[in-house]
């Protein structure tokens, strides 16, 4: 094991430094709203338990809950193989996990994980572990893994019950894995005590486990969307979509990621119950949902324009002469931004799994950006000589970048307008079924969480 290891759990400057540039570029990347920070106890030892459904953002993401902090990570041992990585992992304060698929062998080097993760519970610097294991995309949570139950206990044991270790159940929810200026949720749960179940760890470790993880397993879903539905997840998908939004809109309710969330939540165990209560009407919604989503997939209909009017045809003009009016601020946002924008893009695309495009973008940005913005300058410098417009042009970069995004979301939204109301005019009996099949939505969801 490397020696960098040694005081992985003692606070780093270099390390304070890093975090907060992450956590400023992670912010622009995700909007983040945290909720619940209250129900955390005050000079308590935490181990955070949050889903995985996004990768590396998931681990930071969580960096956002405290502004100074700097927590501990366990991982899995398998991505810990190359020496440039594992300093890289130690510098993050990322610890692996040796598993039985890692290596019988592998096993025994736990042994000096456990004695690392103790220093970082005595230290009360906190301890974050993703019990799921893996990632996956799906709003459901999966199996949790043993690990923390063992590593909670273990540490508790041995410290006869003095660190009074409480497991915090956490909810990530986001509103798109990828897209830049998405929104991101943190939803802490109630902090439970593992020293409550102590004394069945003595006579029992198997129950013991069992019953950490049961309780943990009911504090996360408390705090996220689970769609235990396999078979109608798209369906449940398309409900939410099709109906949340609108609905808060409409009861003029707060426009935050939480409102969301809690009526997409409701919504999720109102069909459930639906399921239990009337089968023949919950297949019946679930028929028109799929219908409704296949509708709008087959002509490339974003979700968001149903229901279809030609309404929005009156505004066309202006926003055509608003993107024709600012379209050299775009060219030269593009020109000067085009490598830092066009290279995480592209490298993303490399990866199979969605859930690490967004890591890989993040991560890529981080470097690419200040990096290529100081070499422009510098031969920007170089080229005219002056102290006042190199400054200019240094601070145009970053507002470059801020206009090509906005400008070309809204030119995205331009031609998904002229795609619908073409849409329209070519195909009105299918417009005609979409609109049919969303108010017949609406309204089965609007009764079902009224």
């Amino acid at each position: 094991m490397p020696t960098s290891r040694e005081n992985i759990e003692k606070w780093s400057w270099k390390y304070w430094l890093l975090r907060h540039y992450q956590d400023f570029i992670f912010r622009l990347y995700f909007k983040t709203e945290i909720v619940g920070l209250e129900k955390l106890p005050p000079n308590t030892t935490l181990i955070f338990a949050p889903n995985h459904q996004n990768a590396l953002m998931d681990a930071l993401g969580m960096l956002s809950l405290y502004p100074n902090w700097q927590p501990i990570f366990l991982a899995r041992a398998d991505i810990f193989k190359k020496p440039l990585v594992i300093k890289i992992l130690t510098f993050l304060k990322i610890m692996p996990v040796y598993r039985i698929r890692d290596g019988y062998e592998n096993l025994s080097l736990n042994d000096e994980i456990f004695l690392k993760t103790m220093d970082v519970l005595n230290n009360k610097n906190g301890l974050i572990i993703l019990p799921e294991g893996n990632h996956a995309e799906f709003k459901r949570l999966r199996q949790l893994k043993k690990g923390i139950a063992r590593i909670a206990f273990q540490a508790e044991d041995a410290s006869n019950g003095t660190l009074n270790i409480h497991i915090v159940p956490v909810g990530l929810e986001y509103s798109n894995y990828v897209r830049f200026h998405s929104k991101f949720l943190i939803r802490i749960g109630q902090p439970f005590e593992v020293s409550k179940y102590l004394d069945l760890y003595h006579q029992n470790k198997a129950l013991a486990y069992n019953a950490l993880i049961a309780e943990l397993e009911q504090g996360m879903k408390k705090e996220m969307i689970h769609i235990k539905d396999e078979e109608h997840y798209n369906a449940f998908i398309t409900l939410c979509d099709l109906f949340t939004e609108r609905f808060i809109k409409n009861r003029k309710l707060p426009k935050t990621q939480n409102q969301k969330f809690l009526i997409d939540k409701d919504l999720v165990i109102k069909l459930d119950d639906l399921k239990e209560t009337n089968a023949t009407e919950f297949i019946d919604l679930m028929a028109k949902a799929n219908e409704y989503n296949a509708l709008l997939n087959e002509n490339r209909i974003c979700k968001k324009a149903a229901p279809l009017t030609s309404k929005k045809a009156y505004s066309l003009p202006i926003k055509a002469v608003l993107l024709l009016a600012t379209l050299p601020l775009f060219v030269y946002g593009a020109i000067n931004n085009f490598i830092q924008i066009f290279t995480p893009y592209k490298l993303s695309l490399k990866f199979q799994d969605v859930q690490f495009r967004s890591s890989i973008r993040h991560a890529v940005g981080l470097i690419l950006f200040p990096l290529m913005y100081i070499v422009q300058t510098l031969i920007f410098a170089l080229i005219v000589k002056d102290g006042l417009i190199t400054l200019a042009y240094f601070v145009s970069l970053p507002l470059g970048a801020f206009v090509v995004y906005h400008w070309r979301r809204h030119f995205i939204k331009f031609g998904r307008t002229i795609s619908v109301l073409r849409f329209i005019k070519a195909k009105p009996d299918k417009t005609k079924r979409i609109n049919e099949l969303f108010a017949e939505l609406y309204s089965s969801m609007e009764s079902l969480v009224s």
